[in-house]
């Protein structure tokens, strides 16, 4: 950011200008303060183009556009007026990096960083298209990386989907190297176009450089035009596969953004695009040394526009137990809204999170919340296990129910009307359906002498596969459409999750002793009898390295006595347990980057282990305890940065959700500041309508917004102003 120069504006609209952030192709960019002194990006018009009729009908349906699209992972107008002398534009202000600079600083994401960004900006494309509106511009400059994700920004040259060309015949606008051929050549571009430069971002998200290589923008068209891209340092097969298709010349052969996500999913798990911690950890670090930067003496760096992605950082000590919120203080409620669930059920599992909306499990039905607004979308009569997980493919969630008659049961999201039921035993608590391939898996079993991981159909609950395996009550995992999972042989193997066939399959353990593997990064890591640590190459078995027990305790005294306390993450294995040691081990070689224990004596260890498991984001990994204390570490040193101390939990580990990072507890929900530790946030138990949340527990965000489960059957949704 610099300085205001002579001439430039002391105000627009109700905003204080107080720097400038850049130009662009239509105008100067400002730094500007809301009355209530939050940052704002204001970009204005170009004085000379201000009454041309053709540049002010554009900047029209920037702000037409902008305003139309409503998504997690887009930017929304805050203010504008395209009527003044001086028309501008007002969205959020927020410190990142845009995925250009990322890469320029830091190099090429590997695949899982990859496929996470790109399931981000294909929910940005549904939420763009679906309020019938093209980007026409998504390029590496125009994706940025915040600390809430990824965030489609600028509008600039956006049209309404319906509309035959966005200027006269012959003239094409957008970035070249990214347009697609449609574009390049001055024809209609409809939403097929946005798909194209899709692939393009991922290519040089994966690869560095674009799929049409550099050079004068007339032999980039050309490439476009007429050559086929060049994918050969594509390294995840499967990635280049789906980057290929959306870079098809003609576009009705492209996938739709729907298409995008189920391919990047049938690829193996994906990684949620909130935060930061799916990144490398670099960029992520970047990341957050710039939002711990003042707002208005930050780099040169071009500043970004984002909206809806605002970090809190309120001054001041947690107050007693009565104290509403410190927001509140400022006369702000966090609180968007509350829900109380209907019937006489009690909560099993919930808030899940997909597509916008809430859904809570009772003993007795699932109920679908609007995540905006907090209103009942419908009541279904079926449930979910306590605890268990839901998986989603398109439009179709999946539970499991491990009840008196358990099944797993197809649902439409947007209804909530069954569509199929699959009877299925599993012998875990949690049970968590698997989507990989284009299926639906889930180990279990059908009777005594037929159990093993099965795959469904999930348009029809058609068994399409079984492994046939005793698996005990160890979880499955998958990544890259494989599953992997240990059976009471003491087998490890990897499942194929199109044909259902293994891969490979290498004895690990003794028999009747099963573990939860864990994936991936190309790896596949297992606990050992004795208390070490074995990790193999995902694809091919072939073991990568062993790190042996260091003794009663186990892995640098660790020996994981609770199911999944072992974590895949930035190149870093987390290795923890019952004792309260956390193990950092280099994901390439095993070798310890550095370990910290927790003092657990002062309370029984709880039935689950997530606690002991760190949150990541920021470059930072944040701890937890059984006593609500945290506790912020250096991802790649393991440095403490910052400790804080919150009140007495229910066992469950942190989430970092934007700039903050939260923790439910018996007496409220706490937030603290990631960069500093500092409280910016505490909603509890007052007597105040509006912020009576009691306990908190069962955290889950999207974007900043952080839904929780409270007393009396309440489900919360909070987000810091």
């Amino acid at each position: 950011m610099t300085a205001t120069r002579p001439g430039d504006p002391r105000k627009l609209g109700p905003y204080r200008v107080v720097g400038r952030l850049g130009a662009g192709g239509m105008g100067q960019v400002y730094l500007g303060r809301s009355p209530g002194g939050r940052g704002v990006a204001i970009k204005v018009i170009h004085p000379a183009m201000a009454d041309e009729p053709d540049f002010r009908s554009r900047f029209r349906r920037e702000v037409t556009a902008a305003r139309a699209v409503n998504g997690v992972y887009t930017a929304a107008v805050l203010d504008a007026d395209p009527d003044a002398p001086q028309p501008w534009l007002a969205t959020a202000y927020l410190q990142g990096l845009s995925l250009q600079d990322a890469v320029a600083a830091h190099g090429p994401f590997p695949p899982h960083a990859a496929r996470t960004l790109g399931a981000g900006l294909a929910e940005a494309l549904v939420s763009i298209h679906r309020a019938g509106v093209v980007h026409r511009d998504l390029k590496p400059s125009n994706v940025m990386l915040t600390p809430e994700g990824p965030r489609v920004i600028d509008f600039g040259i956006a049209r309404a989907s319906e509309a035959s060309a966005l200027t006269r015949t012959g003239v094409a606008l957008g970035t070249p190297a990214y347009m697609s051929p449609e574009q390049a050549s001055g024809g209609a571009a409809g939403p097929p176009a946005d798909v194209f430069s899709l692939g393009a971002v991922l290519t040089y998200a994966v690869t560095g450089a674009g799929p049409f290589g550099h050079g004068a923008v007339h032999d980039v068209i050309y490439r476009v035009l007429h050559q086929e891209p060049d994918l050969g340092r594509v390294p995840d097969p499967g990635l280049r596969s789906l980057i290929a298709a959306c870079l098809r010349k003609d576009p009705e052969l492209r996938p739709s953004p729907e298409q995008v996500l189920h391919g990047l999913a049938s690829g193996g798990d994906l990684a949620s695009p909130q935060g930061t911690y799916w990144l490398p950890p670099p960029v992520a670090q970047h990341i957050a040394h710039q939002g711990a930067r003042p707002a208005v003496r930050g780099p040169s760096r071009r500043r970004f526009l984002v909206a809806g992605a605002a970090g809190v950082g309120c001054a001041g000590l947690m107050g007693g137990a009565v104290t509403a919120t410190i927001l509140r203080l400022k006369g702000e409620d966090p609180v968007l809204w509350k829900f109380r669930l209907p019937g006489d059920g009690y909560l099993r599992t919930g808030p899940l999170l997909a597509v916008g909306d809430v859904y809570v499990c009772t003993s007795t039905e699932t109920v679908a919340i609007d995540g905006r607004t907090g209103r009942q979308r419908w009541r279904g009569a079926f449930t979910a296990a306590r605890n268990a997980s839901m998986a989603v493919l398109g439009g179709t969630g999946f539970l499991c129910d491990s009840g008196a008659q358990p099944a797993l049961t197809a649902f439409d999201l947007a209804s909530g009307r069954p569509r199929w039921q699959a009877p299925l035993r599993t012998r875990s608590l949690a049970p968590t359906p698997i989507v990989a391939a284009g299926v639906v898996c889930l180990a279990g079993s059908l009777d005594a002498g037929n159990s093993g991981l099965f795959a469904f159909d999930p348009a029809t609950g058609r068994n399409r596969w079984t492994y046939r395996a005793e698996l005990g009550t160890s979880d499955v995992a998958a990544d890259g459409g494989v599953c992997y999972l240990t059976d009471e042989d003491g087998f490890l193997a990897a499942i194929d999750a199109r044909t259902g066939g293994a891969r490979w399959r290498v004895r690990v353990n003794e028999r009747y002793r099963t573990a939860t593997p864990v994936a991936g990064g190309g790896l596949v890591a297992i606990e050992t009898q004795d208390g070490g640590i074995r990790a193999f190459d995902a694809a091919t078995g072939r073991p990568r390295w062993a790190v042996a027990s260091a003794g009663r305790g186990g892995v640098e005294g660790v020996r994981r006595e609770l199911t999944g306390a072992m974590l895949i993450a930035g190149g870093v294995v987390y290795v923890s347990g019952s004792h309260g040691t956390l193990s950092a081990l280099d994901a390439r070689t095993g070798a310890r980057r550095w370990s910290v224990t927790r003092d657990l004596s002062s309370r029984e260890s709880p039935s689950r282990g997530g606690y002991l498991l760190p949150a990541l984001g920021g470059g930072l990994a944040v701890l937890s305890d059984p006593e609500g204390g945290l506790q912020a570490m250096d991802a790649a040193t393991g440095r403490v940065r910052w400790r804080q101390t919150a009140s007495e939990g229910y066992g469950e580990g942190p989430l970092i959700a934007g700039s903050l990072v939260y923790q439910g507890t018996l007496d409220g929900l706490y937030g603290f500041d990631l960069a500093t530790g500092r409280p910016a946030l505490r909603v509890d138990s007052s007597e105040e309508p509006g912020a009576t949340i009691g306990s908190a527990q069962n955290l889950a965000a999207v974007g900043t917004t952080v839904y929780c489960a409270g007393d009396s059957k309440l489900i919360y949704a909070v987000r810091p102003s």
